[in-house]
């Protein structure tokens, strides 16, 4: 358990607020699932492309650090890799300093197939997004800034700011 428990009682209030939380998760997930069965590309598809794209810095995420970020084991993860290369969706290409070490690329078809449902996905999140904040209201203790901030949630400023 995280150290940061609060040790207060819970109100019916946030039994409430958890159970419809969880529910508009479902519901987003069951949305997210058909949508990406549709494309032909697949949930786990879909999450390890998004972990290719999201890579940060001028490095490429390699196949242990995508089963790090999708908490599935090495070899799965391989399975996954070779999957998506064998669509045309990704490419190997070799670690310049450690050549022994394949890195992982979206080809720019796997590109363009992320980028039309991630799309569809943040324009989901975005409509959802006052159903999400509204589950929890102004209780205490809970920084829904902060969790819009890191979810891409926060509404965009007015024109002219």
């Amino acid at each position: 358990m995280s150290a940061n428990v609060t040790n207060r009682t819970l109100s019916q209030a946030d039994y409430e607020a958890l159970a419809k939380f969880r529910q508009a998760l479902r519901h987003f997930m069951a949305f997210s699932d058909t949508m990406l069965e549709s494309v032909g590309l697949g949930p786990r598809r879909y999450q390890a492309m998004l972990a290719i794209r999201a890579q940060t810095g001028e490095t490429q995420i390699s196949v242990g650090e995508l089963a790090e970020r999708l908490l599935i084991k090495p070899n799965t993860a391989a399975e996954l890799v070779n999957r998506l290369e064998a669509a045309g969706m990704i490419v190997r290409v070799r670690d310049q300093a450690d050549r022994r070490r394949a890195l992982l690329a979206l080809t720019p078809e796997g590109a363009a197939k992320l980028d039309e449902v991630a799309q569809i996905h943040f324009a989901k999140l975005q409509e959802s997004r006052a159903a999400f904040v509204n589950m929890f209201g102004a209780q205490p203790g809970i920084d829904l800034e902060g969790i819009e901030a890191a979810a891409g949630l926060q509404a965009a400023p007015p024109a002219g700011e």
